[in-house]
């Protein structure tokens, strides 16, 4: 089903179906990619408190599904936005939004 991703590997390391996970996936695939929608506007505003809120909510959907590396790209741009840094957003957020969609191509 997906080539950047090892479903079955998740599915031993939650102690889950593979039916589950592959069903978990997709319904996080479908909500990461309805909340970069809001990320990329509050991103253009500069809304720190949006990006965190939005950037927080793909990093703790992300790690519990164990995808680690879009986490960690979420976490990056969460950490910079809950102490109101201003760096480059859109870098970050075309890194992470380039990992979502690579996922969603498989």
């Amino acid at each position: 089903m997906n080539n950047t991703v090892d479903l079955q590997k998740i599915a031993e390391e939650l102690e889950f179906d593979l039916e589950d996970v592959e069903m978990l996936f997709e319904v996080f695939l479908a909500d990461a990619n309805e909340t970069l929608i809001p990320l990329r506007e509050a991103v253009k505003r500069n809304d720190y408190e949006n990006i965190f809120r939005l950037s927080h909510s793909i990093k703790g959907s992300a790690s519990n599904i164990l995808l680690t590396d879009i986490a960690s790209s979420a976490q990056k741009i969460e950490s910079n936005a809950r102490e109101n840094k201003s760096i480059n957003y859109v870098e970050l957020l075309e890194v992470l939004e380039e990992k979502i969609h690579l996922c969603m191509d498989s």
